[in-house]
């Protein structure tokens, strides 16, 4: 009666224990992160702990929020389940990458290259890393892969020219891009670094490239500024503010257009107009040191030295380290 009274209290302490814990998990499980989007992976994930698509979904969403060492974890993890979604190597890339940890990043690439040596999307991804990592011999040895399996992959040529564009050699840069708009008119971006490259060597031609970029992409303002801002460098500034007002038509938090275009009047001596621009900056984006710092230039060029010094420190009070300002403010207080 002893015995069994000692039994029975044994197997009562086992089961509570089991309680205990099957709660504890249980509110593990359950406890919320905060983000309901979050919550729901988290408990797919717990559903389907070895489903390495869930922890792909949770990766991708972790990795959106900045969280690379749960995208890193989750990644890593659906690498161990299955290593022949080539998707989960690239992402995992980018983690490292953008975590700093450029040389996982590539090793990550290095080992997709085995497990795909034929597929382009990741020979392309591979060159690309290599490129971010200056190894520029090694990222043109991966497009000539990729030019083997498809001579004429616009993306691989388009490697090629980034490739020789960092390398300083300038017209192979060109030739390849060029290579690229005939292949593929619309890749709007080897118009514009052909644009660069001609201005780079001071040469007319340029214009041609960024306004043919823009008859490609008449709506997109990244294109009309890079055609804005050759005119802008090439002294027709009447041509440059016209298209700095049609930026601003197209997208009225386009910051660049209300800088560059007070820039261009500051420059001109057109105070009150340069303001107007400045002031309107300051209002789409508060937080840039920019308008303050030339709405100083300009009282102080109207002989307002208080309301300059007001606007300097307001700069530096957002970027305590920008030079032109710290200059300003030396020469404001002497």
């Amino acid at each position: 009666m002893h015995s069994l009274g000692k039994l029975s209290l044994g197997i009562l302490f086992v089961i509570l224990c089991m309680s205990a814990c099957k709660e504890d998990t249980q509110q593990k499980t359950t406890r919320s992160s905060g983000d309901s989007a979050l919550d729901k992976l988290n408990a797919l994930v717990s559903g389907s702990p070895d489903d390495a698509t869930v922890l792909y979904d949770r990766a991708s969403y972790q990795y959106e929020q900045g969280d690379y060492d749960g995208t890193i974890r989750d990644l890593e993890a659906a690498l161990a389940i299955d290593s022949l979604v080539p998707d989960y190597y690239h992402l995992l890339s980018d983690a490292y990458m953008d975590y700093f940890r450029s040389k996982d990043a590539l090793n990550v690439m290095m080992d997709a290259e085995k497990q795909f040596p034929e597929r382009i999307p990741t020979l392309l991804k591979l060159s690309e890393t290599q490129l971010i990592l200056k190894q520029n011999e090694e990222s043109l040895l991966t497009v000539a892969k990729i030019l083997t399996y498809d001579p004429s992959n616009p993306e691989g040529h388009f490697m090629k020219g980034m490739n020789f564009r960092a390398m300083g050699e300038t017209d192979r840069a060109i030739g390849a891009f060029q290579t690229v708009t005939e292949l593929d008119p619309d890749l709007i971006d080897a118009w514009l670094i052909i644009g660069d490259l001609f201005m780079e060597k001071g040469q007319p031609i340029a214009r041609q490239f960024y306004e043919t970029a823009t008859n490609i992409r008449p709506d997109d303002p990244n294109v009309w500024h890079a055609l804005a801002y050759f005119l802008q460098n090439n002294d027709d500034d009447s041509a440059a503010l016209d298209i700095y007002r049609k930026i601003n038509v197209i997208d009225k938090n386009y910051l660049d257009a209300y800088l560059n275009a007070g820039i261009i009047h500051l420059s001109n001596g057109n105070l009150d107009q340069a303001m107007e621009q400045f002031d309107i900056l300051a209002k789409v984006k508060p937080q840039s040191p920019h308008p303050y710092y030339y709405r100083a230039l300009i009282y102080e060029k109207k002989g307002q030295r208080e309301a300059a010094l007001v606007e300097i420190q307001n700069c530096l009070n957002l970027d305590a380290e920008y030079p032109e300002a710290r200059k300003t403010m030396g020469r404001l207080e002497r």
